[in-house]
């Protein structure tokens, strides 16, 4: 086993997620989107974590969820070689969107306001969805915060959390 933990397995996603801030393609957010997929499972199974960090997990993850959706089912037509929307456990549950990856151009990114940095520039990735379409960069950022919040945020007290902008999870400093 290459990680034993969903700590090392969301430091993966941090390294991975920062490579994408950096050039913006599609074999590192291959790699983010099975690692965010992953997480789950890892997640789940890790005692040390708490039960806010496992709630806050529950609230990404129902079927709902865009952005879950999209990281659940690219995930598994990469590793099965097609879409698959439904799993068995699912199929009787309320419909979910039908995720593809519609188009990959080039894309110049975005500035942080508080930066002069570029983010995200390279491969712009559209994913489709129904008749809607979104960015994978969007995605991407979406579900990296949803993940920093579960190994920290909740993990620090109450009274002494402070809830990061995208500059900070993105590193830009003042």
């Amino acid at each position: 086993m290459l990680h034993r933990t969903s700590q090392e397995r969301y430091e993966k996603l941090k390294r991975v997620f920062a490579r994408l801030m950096e050039r913006f393609n599609r074999d590192d957010l291959d790699d983010f989107i099975q690692t965010a997929n992953s997480l789950r499972e890892w997640i789940m199974q890790d005692d040390t974590l708490s039960s806010e960090q496992r709630a806050h997990l529950e609230r990404f993850v129902v079927p709902k969820s865009l952005d879950w959706q999209i990281c659940h089912q690219i995930a598994n037509a990469q590793k099965h070689v097609k879409a698959n929307a439904r799993s068995k456990k699912m199929r009787n549950a309320q419909p979910a969107p039908a995720v593809t990856v519609a188009e990959v151009k080039y894309s110049t990114g975005f500035v942080v306001p508080s930066s002069s940095r570029i983010f995200g520039a390279g491969e712009e990735i559209v994913i489709q969805y129904d008749d809607n379409r979104e960015s994978a960069l969007g995605f991407t950022v979406r579900t990296f915060r949803h993940f920093h919040y579960i190994f920290e945020v909740a993990p620090v007290p109450v009274e002494k959390r402070v809830i990061s902008d995208l500059a900070d999870i993105l590193g830009v400093k003042d």
